[in-house]
């Protein structure tokens, strides 16, 4: 009997306690796709009595295995994993007195407050008795982003002070985590049999940082991550399964 294979599927991934087992399991979302390399490393060995100088034997140096996804959501999970880094979520607060523009600010140059997601902006002078510009007149502020141009400051005393209110935001380090190691597991249909199910699971992937993220596109956005598949010693070796992984066919 003929098995053909097109396969889709949900992937998960889950960090790895001491013990080996899968923790904080989640899926990435939507998974264009998903594909395991293998490679070995031979050494060969050339007869040298028939003058064909044939091989007559290879022995295997080394084993690797690499695995890519292509991820499609850029949630604050998924670029934490990319990049390397963790993230963390700002609850908002408020802000007095904070300097924007530098000792001369420049009208039209564009400046930057501490935190996005701004309301409540007031910008004030340091003279005696400080003056409250006015948004529109002296300036125009980005409240989104958190940014500030001043329109003109003639009569007003730098440098300039502005107090806000600013929302609840994510951010994502860079390069501020060790190397990740995930367990991998698709819980998979074959489409060419009949949507049978098949089951992956890869127990340690130490993946790379993500090689490049389009800021930039005039395509639909997703990044492709990739990484080595290593032995996992928290299980027995296994003469049949042996402690990379398995494949299910259900």
């Amino acid at each position: 009997m003929s098995y053909y294979a097109s396969f889709q599927g949900r992937v998960y991934l889950g960090e790895r306690n001491t013990n080996g087992e899968p923790i904080n399991v989640r899926s990435p979302g939507n998974v264009a796709d998903l594909s395991l390399s293998l490679k070995t490393d031979v050494i060969e060995h050339y007869e040298s009595q028939t003058g064909q100088r044939a091989v007559d034997l290879r022995l295997v140096k080394q084993k690797s295995a690499t695995v890519a996804l292509t991820i499609e959501e850029f949630t604050k999970e998924n670029l934490s994993l990319a990049l390397y880094g963790s993230h963390v979520t700002d609850a908002g607060g408020s802000v007095t007195n904070e300097a924007i523009g530098g000792a001369t600010p420049v009208v039209g140059d564009r400046y930057f407050l501490a935190h996005p997601k701004v309301s409540a902006l007031v910008v004030t002078d340091s003279a005696g008795t400080p003056a409250t510009l006015t948004a529109g007149t002296h300036y125009t502020a980005d409240t989104d982003f958190g940014a500030l141009q001043f329109l003109d400051t003639t009569g007003f005393t730098a440098p300039f002070k502005a107090a806000y209110s600013y929302g609840v935001a994510t951010e994502i380090g860079i390069f501020t985590q060790a190397l990740p190691e995930r367990y991998l597991r698709l819980e998979g249909i074959n489409t060419a049999q009949g949507n049978a199910k098949v089951l992956v699971e890869l127990y340690r992937v130490a993946f790379d940082p993500l090689k490049e993220i389009s800021f930039i596109s005039d395509e639909y956005n997703k990044f492709e991550l990739e990484g080595s598949l290593l032995a996992d010693t928290t299980k027995p070796y296994d003469a049949v399964l042996g402690q990379f992984g398995r494949i299910v066919q259900l």
